[in-house]
């Protein structure tokens, strides 16, 4: 396995800035970046900032707001820590030309970064990111330069409460009043993991409103008691919390609440099929498709190429097609675009992105899932165990960059070698799928959000496969 190179090593991808702070993240880059996105997108009236609850986004925030006001920005506003799906929707809601979220998503606290976003809230296209990067490398950060800059008396008007109820009520008006009603009616009582991220804004507030009991663990803002990413591991205490099935789920969140993964009773029928109390990402996806597309028929359903063809499975009841994109938020949003999908998503890290709100959505998605047991008068477990059975087995590999290029082009060439059908997306740097079966896979990809990181997973229907799959792939890859 290769050595990883030094944490300082900066990422600068179509899915955000991110670097450690106070290394490759500080104020100087901020300046670079903000001048960038002047330059670009030339008038800015208003402006919407905000961004996660790490301890290093209020300084990197003053950095932004100096910038956009030394350009002539008039008004910005300033919603102060919310989950980037408020961030997004309060562009729409004020009317603004655009923003920047501060975040480094599921990377761990020392991480920071941030997202820029468009006039309808949603990140940058995959074209427009990649001219900002080039231009923000350009930038030349020198004494002459910020004397050109001129300060003007910009306007900054907080509204985190404005912007976090007008959220919610996006939320409440997408269930419509009978759905509310039974959501209310059935009671739910459920256990949220915000683990000290944006989501403790939202969660207390919305789930009052719907009637839901809900227990909020780790609620104190940028106190961070576990992993930041919800997945298997840093979610598996959670499990036995909810022995006593005095709850009906848990749900975890990462920093920024664009992710979310769910947990069962650990004695519930569906867990103990799957060896897991900790719900997969697809099955979170499958779940909200299904819930979305209920007495509709015929829709699109866009998902990365790495997602779990229980997708596939589930949604073909509704007669609905499924369309592929390159794993990242903004290839999903731009397909779905294309085909004016409902809902679509990440089934590899439990992302669901429904317009208007173009990003991935953890609140909404429990909310979802929420609205399908009311109605159909079913613990989530009862839910599950209809679904067909499928398996995700994922690793982390160190991997250059460079190295990671020659690696996936020798796997390419030993697959197709063997007969498996190949898939590339994204270009020489994007992602390789080698399908073993109608219902397996094996994908690779190097990652856009952590430094020096190839990601391997294998998924199917069958868990004994799908490890050989993956122990394949690896092998391969120390090769």
């Amino acid at each position: 396995m290769l050595k990883q190179e030094n944490s300082q090593n900066l990422i600068e991808s179509v899915s955000g800035i991110r670097g450690v702070y106070g290394q490759s993240i500080d104020e100087q880059l901020v300046q670079k970046y903000a001048l960038a996105y002047f330059k670009l997108f030339k008038k800015r009236d208003c402006l919407v900032i905000g961004g996660d609850s790490r301890l290093s986004t209020q300084v990197l925030k003053k950095a932004f707001i100096k910038v956009f006001s030394q350009c002539g920005v008039e008004k910005i506003i300033d919603i102060g820590t919310v989950p980037v799906q408020v961030c997004e929707y309060a562009v729409i809601k004020f009317k603004a030309q655009g923003g920047v979220y501060i975040t480094a998503s599921h990377n761990e606290p020392e991480y920071n970064g941030w997202k820029f976003l468009k006039e309808d809230g949603a990140l940058l296209t995959i074209n427009q990111s990649k001219r900002l990067i080039g231009l923000a490398k350009k930038e030349r950060i020198e004494e002459r330069a910020n004397r050109q800059l001129i300060a003007l008396n910009v306007k900054i008007v907080k509204q985190n409460k404005l912007a976090v109820n007008d959220y919610i009520d996006f939320i409440l008006q997408r269930l419509d009043r009978q759905s509310i009603n039974q959501i209310k009616k059935a009671k739910f009582k459920i256990l949220a993991d915000p683990n000290g991220g944006s989501a403790i804004a939202v969660l207390s507030r919305l789930f009052n409103k719907l009637g839901v009991e809900a227990q909020i663990i780790n609620n104190k803002l940028g106190r961070f008691n576990r992993l930041i990413e919800p997945n298997q591991k840093s979610l598996a205490y959670l499990a036995l919390k909810l022995k006593s099935k005095q709850f009906a789920f848990a749900c975890g969140f990462d920093c920024d609440a664009d992710r979310v993964e769910l947990v069962l009773p650990p004695d519930s029928g569906f867990a103990k099929s799957m060896g897991s109390a900790v719900i997969s990402g697809n099955y979170v996806l499958a779940l909200a498709c299904e819930a979305v597309l209920a007495g509709t028929k015929g829709q699109t359903v866009v998902i990365n190429d790495a997602t779990s063809y229980l997708i596939r499975d589930i949604i073909k009841k509704y007669q609905a097609k499924i369309r592929e994109a390159e794993v990242g938020e903004m290839s999903i949003v731009e397909k779905m675009e294309k085909y004016k999908s409902l809902i679509g998503g990440e089934g590899s890290n439990g992302g669901v992105i429904m317009p208007p709100i173009k990003c991935r959505d953890g609140i909404m998605t429990v909310v979802l899932i929420l609205k399908m047991m009311a109605q159909r008068g079913k613990t989530l477990s009862e839910i599950l165990d209809s679904y067909p059975r499928y398996f995700s087995q994922r690793i982390k590999l160190a991997c250059l960059p460079a190295q990671s290029i020659k690696i996936k082009n020798r796997l390419e060439s030993h697959y197709k070698v063997k007969g498996y059908g190949i898939k590339k997306t994204g270009g020489k740097d994007g992602g390789l799928k080698i399908y073993f079966d109608h219902n397996s896979f094996l994908w690779l990809r190097q990652s856009k959000t952590e430094s020096n990181v190839l990601r391997l997973i294998a998924d199917g229907d069958d868990l004994g496969k799908v490890k050989k799959i993956l122990e394949e792939g690896e092998k391969l890859f120390k090769k």
